[in-house]
C-alpha cells in the first residue's frame, strides 16, 4: 500500500476554482442564475440539478469546516459564532430560492422525460419537500440550531475531579471498567451528580427547542412534531405505528435473552443485585487494551480494513495523511463522534473522543463505514441521490463494525482478548436495542404530549427505563434514572434520529450473517449498496445489500438465534 496516498480536490464542472462561498451575495446571485436555466428537456433538468449540486457541495464543505472547527474547540465561542453566523446567513439567502428551483423542476413537464426508478424516486423526494416547505420555518430552524449549540457547549464543559485530576464525562467511562466496584460506583455517581446539578439548565434548553419544533410542525400543517418529522425524514417505507410494533418486538424477542446474559453477569460478579455501574466491567477481570495512542489506533484500523477490502484501507490512510481525523479526547472538545462528508475530496472528516477503550475501536470503524459510503457514492453528481437517510447511512457504518470483527486480532493478538472483544460486540448488537427503543418511544411520547411538565417528562422516561430494563437495579437512584435521557445527544440535536440505528443494526447482522456464509459475495453486495447512494428507496437499497428491510418479531428472533450461535464459539 502506498503510504504517501492523500486526498485530492476533484475538478469543478460549473464553478471557478476561486469561487468564494463566503460571499453571500455571490452565492445568492449564483442561485438566482440557476432559476433562469432552461428546463425544457430531461437533459436540461439533469444539467440544472448537477450545477445546483456542485454549488451546494461548495457551500456544504465550507459549513462542514466551520462545524468541525466549532466541535474541535467547543470552549471557543468565536468558533460557535462563526458557524452560526454563516449558517444563518446562507440559509436565509438560499433556502427560499432553492425551494423555488425545486418547484420549477417539479412543475416542468420535462421531468416526465426522465425515466427509470432513480428519477421516479427523485420525483417523490421533490414532491415531499415541496409539500413541507414553509418559509417561516427557515427562521425557526435557525433559532433551533443556536439553542442546540448551547447543549453541546454545556455538555462539553462538564468535568469532575477524580484521583486529583479533572476528568471529562468520556474519560470517566474508563473507570466503569475497573474491577474495584467502589471505584466504578464513585465514577458513576460523580458523573450523574454533575448531571443532576445541571439538569434544570438542560431542561430549559430542551423546552426552548421543543417549543420551536412544535411551532415548526404546526406551520407545516401537522398536529404534532412526531408526525411532521416522520414525513420530513421521508420515512415512506414504514409508519409510526410500525415503530410501536418494533418496540414490542424487541421486548418479546430480545429482552428475554438479555436477561439471561445479565443474570450470568450478576452471578459471575457474585453480586446481590446488578447496579448501573456494574454493566460495563469485564467479567473475567481483564480490561481490553487495544491501543496506546490514536496513531496506533489508526494504523491498526487501516490494517484491519485492508483484510476486508484494500480500497477501504487506502481511503482511511488518505484521510490520515490529509489530516482529516481528530480522534483524541480532550477538554474543550465537543462530546460524541461523527463522520462529516467533504464533497470536494470525495471523502469525510472523522471526529471522535478516544480514551483507549474497545469502544474507540468500534467507533472509528463505524465512522469509517460512513467514510467509505461517501467515497463509493462520489460518482453521483446529483446531491439528492447522496443525501442518504439514516436507515441507509447507519447500515453502511454498523455493517463495517461487524465485517471487520473477525480481523480484530490486529488489536488483540491474545486469543482470549480477541474472543472477549468479539463476544462484547455481538452481545452489544442486541443489548443496544432496548436502549434504542427507550429513546425512540420517549420522543414519541414527548411530541404527542407536547404540554407536559418537566416532572411528567422525567416520570415517563423512568417508566420506559423500567419497561425496557433487564435486571438492572435502580432502587435509590430514581433521580439519576429520570435524568439519564439528558446524556443522549440525539434527543437534543437530531430529534427522531435514533431508531434508524436499530433498523441498521438488524441489517448489519444480516450482512454479517451473509459474510460468514459467502464473504466475496457479501462484500460485493455491500459495495454495490454503498455505490447506490440514495438513488432508490430504502427497502430497495437493503435488497441491493443482500438483506431484508424488516423489524418484525419473527425476523428479529431469527437474528437473535444467529447471534446466540456465534456467541457459542467465543
Amino acid at each position: 500500500m502506498n503510504k504517501e496516498l492523500k486526498l485530492v480536490n476533484k475538478k469543478l464542472l460549473f464553478f471557478p476554482e476561486d469561487f468564494d462561498v463566503k460571499d453571500i451575495d455571490l452565492v445568492k446571485e449564483s442561485y438566482n442564475k440557476l432559476l433562469k436555466m432552461p428546463l425544457d428537456t430531461g437533459e436540461d433538468i439533469v444539467r440544472c440539478l448537477e450545477k445546483k449540486s456542485e454549488l451546494s457541495m461548495l457551500i456544504g464543505d465550507h459549513l462542514a469546516w466551520l462545524y468541525i472547527d466549532m466541535t474541535c474547540n467547543s470552549n471557543d465561542e468565536t468558533k460557535s459564532e462563526a458557524y452560526t453566523t454563516y449558517y444563518n446567513a446562507i440559509s436565509s439567502a438560499t433556502e427560499k430560492i432553492e425551494f423555488e428551483l425545486k418547484k420549477a423542476i417539479y412543475e416542468s413537464k420535462a421531468r416526465y422525460d426522465l425515466n427509470g426508478p432513480s428519477y421516479t424516486h427523485l420525483n417523490k423526494l421533490l414532491s415531499n419537500e415541496i409539500n413541507l416547505f414553509v418559509e417561516e420555518n427557515i427562521l425557526i430552524r435557525q433559532q433551533i440550531t443556536e439553542i442546540e449549540n448551547k447543549y453541546g457547549n454545556l455538555y462539553g464543559s462538564l468535568t469532575v475531579n477524580l484521583d486529583g485530576e479533572e476528568k471529562t464525562f468520556a474519560q470517566l467511562n474508563v473507570y466503569l471498567k475497573n474491577n474495584d466496584r467502589k471505584i466504578r460506583e464513585q465514577a458513576w455517581r460523580l458523573k450523574m451528580n454533575k448531571l443532576n446539578e445541571h439538569a434544570e439548565k438542560f431542561n430549559e434548553i430542551f423546552d426552548a427547542m421543543k417549543k420551536l419544533r412544535i411551532q415548526e410542525a404546526k406551520n407545516a400543517g401537522f398536529e404534532n412534531y412526531r408526525d411532521y418529522m416522520h414525513q420530513y425524514k421521508g420515512r415512506f417505507a414504514y409508519t409510526p405505528d410500525d415503530l410501536k410494533e418494533f418496540h414490542i418486538a424487541v421486548e418479546k424477542a430480545v429482552i428475554p435473552y438479555l436477561k439471561e446474559i445479565d443474570t450470568h453477569r450478576k452471578q459471575t460478579l457474585n453480586l446481590d443485585s446488578l447496579r448501573p455501574w456494574d454493566v460495563s466491567v469485564d467479567l473475567d477481570g481483564r480490561k481490553l487494551n487495544p491501543f496506546e495512542n490514536t496513531d496506533e489506533l489508526i494504523l491498526k484500523s487501516i490494517n484491519v480494513l485492508d483484510k476486508v477490502d484494500v480500497e477501504f484501507a487506502e481511503q482511511l490512510l488518505k484521510m490520515q495523511n490529509s489530516q482529516y481525523l481528530d480522534l483524541d479526547n480532550r477538554k474543550g472538545k465537543a462530546p460524541g463522534g461523527y463522520n462529516y462528508p467533504i464533497g470536494r475530496v470525495n471523502s469525510s472528516f472523522i471526529f471522535m473522543n478516544a480514551v483507549g477503550l474497545h469502544d474507540d475501536v468500534t467507533t472509528l470503524l463505524h465512522e469509517s463505514g460512513h467514510a467509505m459510503h461517501a467515497k463509493e457514492s462520489a460518482h453521483i453528481n446529483i446531491d439528492k441521490f447522496k443525501e442518504t437517510p439514516s436507515e441507509v447511512a447507519e447500515l453502511a457504518s454498523m455493517s463495517m463494525e461487524l465485517l471487520t470483527m473477525d480481523y480484530w486480532k490486529e488489536f488483540y493478538p491474545n486469543p482470549d482478548d480477541f474472543k472477549k472483544a468479539k463476544r462484547e460486540q455481538l452481545e452489544g448488537t442486541l443489548s443496544f436495542l432496548p436502549w434504542c427503543m427507550t429513546v425512540d418511544a420517549f420522543q414519541h411520547w414527548i411530541y404527542t404530549n407536547p404540554n407536559h411538565s418537566v416532572e411528567e417528562r422525567n416520570t415517563e422516561f423512568s417508566k420506559l427505563m423500567d419497561r425496557f430494563n433487564t435486571i438492572v437495579d435502580w432502587v435509590g437512584l430514581e433521580k439519576e434514572k429520570a435524568n439519564r435521557w439528558i446524556l443522549q445527544l440525539h434527543i437534543f440535536e437530531v430529534p427522531f434520529y435514533y431508531i434508524e440505528y436499530a433498523m441498521s443494526q438488524l441489517g448489519a447482522l444480516a450482512i454479517y450473517k451473509n459474510y460468514k456464509e459467502n464473504p466475496k459475495e457479501a462484500i460485493r453486495n455491500y459495495k454495490e449498496f454503498l455505490k447506490a447512494g440514495y438513488t432508490v428507496p430504502v427497502d430497495k437499497l437493503y435488497e441491493i445489500a443482500g438483506v431484508n428491510f424488516s423489524f418484525t418479531e419473527e425476523y428479529i428472533q431469527e437474528l437473535v438465534n444467529f447471534v446466540k450461535k456465534e456467541l457459542e464459539s467465543c
